[in-house]
């Protein structure tokens, strides 16, 4: 299966933690993920329930009339307390710098205050990427979700530690497509084949 994971258009919050914190796409924002992913067929289009992922996955459906389907699976995960706030907002004091960068390091062992269980959000994510696995759709799969679920899917997929993918910038807009599968173990295997820049 290949799938192209696209993280939504712009919502002019760089450096928020918006996970259930849903702001809206700034004004002609889709169009130019939409340009980016021009002469692009999916023979499926997922999104996940944030309205700035839907958006953008209308966007990106409209032309070819595919429904957008809505998996809850795909959503960005629950910052906790941290949520909608400027990293800049979080770390004010030394305690909260050290939180902060403990966070990025190892973000299961570290997690912000409040947050959504680790586990839970990666038991989900694989989820969705085995429910893609398992098919075997002639064209591409697109899913348009946040930078969390696409790093961490790049991660469950590729077998890439964490801390590794904050190296991977994956900017408003920016796809990646893997190829997906489930070997003879059930052990879910994933290649990178290309990521793009909006």
């Amino acid at each position: 299966m290949i799938l192209d994971l696209v993280r939504h258009a712009s919502t002019g919050r760089a450096g928020h933690f918006d996970g259930r914190t849903d702001p809206p796409l700034l004004p002609g924002a889709a169009d130019a993920v939409c340009g980016g992913c021009a002469g692009m067929a999916w023979s499926r289009v997922i999104s996940s329930p944030r309205q700035r992922a839907r958006d953008t996955a209308q966007a990106l459906a409209g032309a070819q009339a595919v429904p957008v389907e809505i998996v809850e699976d795909w959503a960005e995960w629950d910052f906790g307390d941290w949520d909608g706030r400027h990293r800049d907002a979080v770390a004010v004091d030394e305690a909260s710098r050290r939180a902060l960068q403990a966070f990025y390091q190892d973000p299961g062992a570290n997690p912000p205050p409040n947050a959504e269980p680790w586990a839970a959000f990666e038991a989900r994510i694989e989820r969705a990427l085995r429910a893609l696995a398992a098919q075997d759709d002639a064209l591409p799969v697109l899913v348009v979700s946040h930078a969390g679920p696409l790093r961490l899917a790049l991660a469950l997929a590729c077998g890439l530690p964490l801390a590794s993918l904050w190296a991977v910038r994956i900017d408003y807009g920016t796809r990646l497509r893997l190829r997906v599968r489930t070997d003879a173990a059930d052990r879910l295997w994933g290649e990178l084949i290309e990521v793009r820049q909006a």
